[in-house]
């Protein structure tokens, strides 16, 4: 019986900007996303016939509505596959936290099915086909470094982050629907900020760490923040224990902060795991 294992990783939004809201209801996007080593792992079995899901985290959905079915339905009915697949995931990406958990696992499914049953699909061919499930997916099958534009789902590779970033990553345990976010942004106000999509840009090409860290910018974050202070708090704390930056990923409510090297993102982490129960010292991949 076949059966193959795979990382689903989760992103940061290193910039995000909402550039205005579309006849169709979505919003244009402008994000420069960055895959990091905090990861579920991914168990796809070869079956008999059907989908079968089961997750660690009790809340995960994994009926037939859930995007993780969805997925395997998709390429298995696509491709004329007459078997079926069970899936296991060992949850760690936090749920709704703003670093595209869901969409990274949609992502891994698609990959794992393409090599248990050696469909050689292009990474083109996946991204086309996540495309049509979701917005962070075609990302995700990508990974690492990435501009994403249109409603998200337009991806430009970028040259990896080398060294890597350090990284210390909060969840403070409440969700935030990203529904809710979009439909209270107000965008007069979004489209007389900074873009600082080109200055993160050239800051990336160039690897100064503090280049990076002073160009984070999110239009969810004065909205967010209003409304929960805590994300606020975070990113506050964060600076003061040595952080060279501090953002808001996504829609939140997950803050992540920039450190100068491991030795300093441990020693962050070190202070804060006492006040925080979801935080982790992580790397860009």
């Amino acid at each position: 019986m076949k059966e193959i294992e795979i990382d689903s990783y989760s992103k940061i939004n290193l910039t995000l900007n909402i550039l205005g809201k579309r006849r169709d209801g979505y919003h244009n996007i402008e994000t420069i996303m960055q895959s990091i080593n905090l990861a579920d792992r991914i168990f796809i079995k070869e079956e008999k016939e059907g989908v079968k899901i089961k997750c660690s985290h009790p809340l995960v959905p994994t009926d037939t509505q859930s995007l993780i079915y969805r997925s395997a339905e998709k390429i298995l009915n696509r491709y004329r596959i007459k078997k079926g697949v069970k899936i296991e995931i060992d949850k760690k990406i936090p749920l709704a936290s703003g670093m595209a958990g869901g969409s990274a696992n949609s992502a891994s499914i698609l990959v794992g099915i393409n090599k248990l049953f050696a469909l050689n699909l292009s990474n083109k061919d996946l991204r086309e086909m996540g495309e049509e499930l979701g917005m962070d997916i075609p990302f995700c099958i990508q990974n690492g470094t990435a501009l994403a534009y249109h409603r998200g789902e337009k991806v430009t590779p970028l040259p990896p982050i080398n060294p890597p970033l350090w990284i210390i990553v909060v969840n403070p345990g409440f969700e935030i629907p990203t529904k809710w976010a979009y439909n209270n942004l107000d965008l007069g106000l979004i489209k007389r900020e900074k873009n600082n999509t080109i200055p993160m840009l050239n800051a990336l090409k160039e690897g100064g760490l503090e280049g990076i860290a002073k160009n984070l910018f999110n239009s969810f974050e004065e909205l967010i923040i209003k409304k929960y202070r805590e994300i606020g708090e975070i990113k506050d704390r964060l600076i003061e224990e040595g952080a060279l930056g501090a953002l808001m990923s996504g829609s939140g409510p997950t803050v992540f902060g920039i450190a100068q090297n491991k030795e300093q993102v441990l020693k962050i982490y070190e202070k804060l795991k006492l006040e925080y129960k979801s935080i982790w010292a992580v790397h860009t991949i």
